[in-house]
């Protein structure tokens, strides 16, 4: 089953890129940002719901939107836009603040969901904030609404050149680390006894993860990033229960849904991609749900 999901999803994702090429070229580059996005948020899916970062994953779209503004705010002070590699570097530096202000409130004496929510809260009330002085400093030039759907259909070779190394970097977690880290969260303590150090390689991967979400927020939005790192490896554990299988699978699915989303897309305009992916994804679950 899962090689059959994974050679479909790649016959899938090779003739949307095609369509897009022939029939609706201004969709070729945005399509390929999707693709690649969704490839790398994909990857750490199965890790995030089998460390139980279920959560913080899913509030990565509050952490996104907070540092897109935060971001915003430095970068049109060195007059630039968002579209620069300033905005995404800006970005990753806030995320990553963000996502370690969760561990640091962990330390407190809460639980990894309580602390979340404690910083979700404070992030809400910067991002209300940050909405009017992004108005004082970008005026007209810069749609606060961007920030949080994304701006795919002005997605060109440039945009996708700029992603790459930071897509690129976010890829080697998984691929290096991702199988011991969904065997750690299987027996943490036999992990440890063994010598891997656990605790490291959360900080690792919210290192790396504030890397991918950070790449993927001018193609996806801000919320958009938090649903693929959580539906493709929360399907994945329904179709197979092998954890050799999680990354690749969740991966595939991933790319299946970007692709058909670019199809949906193409036929009904008004549906933005994030939003059929997401439409997508959900079919996906149900449809293993009722088989």
């Amino acid at each position: 089953m899962p090689i059959l999901i994974e050679a479909a999803a790649a016959a899938l994702a090779a003739g949307a890129l095609l369509h897009a090429y022939f029939y609706a070229p201004l969709l070729f580059w945005p399509l390929a940002s999707l693709l690649l996005s969704s490839v790398v948020l994909a990857a750490y899916s199965p890790l995030a719901v089998s460390r139980r970062m279920t959560f913080l994953a899913h509030a990565q779209g509050h952490s996104i939107l907070t540092a897109a503004l935060a971001a915003a705010v430095p970068t049109a002070l060195l007059g630039q836009t968002p579209a620069s590699p300033a905005f995404y570097l800006f970005t990753v530096l806030f995320v990553m603040l963000l996502n370690f202000a969760v561990l640091a409130t962990e330390r407190l004496g809460y639980r990894k969901d309580v602390a979340t929510g404690v910083v979700m809260s404070f992030q809400l009330t910067a991002a209300i904030a940050l909405l009017y002085l992004i108005r004082k400093l970008y005026a007209t030039t810069l749609d606060p609404l961007a920030l949080i759907t994304g701006e795919y259909v002005l997605i060109g070779p440039g945009d996708l050149q700029t992603q790459l190394p930071m897509l690129a970097a976010a890829l080697v977690f998984p691929a290096l680390y991702g199988t011991r880290y969904l065997y750690a969260a299987v027996d943490e303590l036999f992990a440890e006894s063994i010598g891997m150090k656990t605790r490291r390689l959360d900080h690792l991967f919210l290192t790396s993860m504030s890397l991918a979400v950070s790449a993927t927020v001018y193609t996806l939005g801000s919320l958009m990033p938090a649903v693929l790192l959580v539906l493709p490896g929360a399907i994945a554990a329904r179709y197979s229960n092998k954890l050799t299988e999680q990354i690749p699978l969740a991966v595939s699915l991933a790319v299946a849904a970007a692709a058909a989303a670019h199809f949906i897309y193409t036929a009904v305009p008004w549906l933005w991609p994030s939003a059929a992916l997401g439409a997508v994804m959900l079919a996906l679950l149900l449809a293993k749900r009722y088989k």
